[in-house]
């Protein structure tokens, strides 16, 4: 069940409360990237800290960093995603990566 939980606040995060305008805009602005980040860690720390998880700063800043990184790469698109199609693979590898880190996360408790 856990791991169906952070499906939901990753879904939720990185979906309804990034929004039109911060998808739009995250890869012209590091603003709008860090903020939509930030809700996206946010989410994930909270839910994290609600099922009993000990979240670190290291942690916190680790899903930040990587999130981030792998947004505005996907946003821009510069390194394998020129290659991508943004609804298509490219999304799917988007979408891997922030599992992947949901996972570790998960892992390394």
């Amino acid at each position: 069940m856990t791991i169906l939980v952070f499906l939901f606040a990753h879904l939720l995060a990185d979906y309804p409360l990034q929004g039109e305008f911060l998808a739009t805009m995250k890869g012209k602005n590091f603003i709008v990237l860090f903020s939509h980040a930030g809700i996206w860690t946010g989410v994930i720390a909270t839910t994290a800290y609600l099922l009993g998880f000990n979240v670190t700063y290291l942690d916190i800043t680790l899903l930040f960093v990587v999130h981030a990184i792998a947004d505005y790469a996907k946003a821009r698109p510069i390194g394998f995603y020129k290659k991508l199609n943004p609804l298509g693979l490219g999304l799917l590898v988007d979408q891997l990566i922030h599992v992947l880190q949901i996972l570790l996360l998960i892992l390394m408790q």
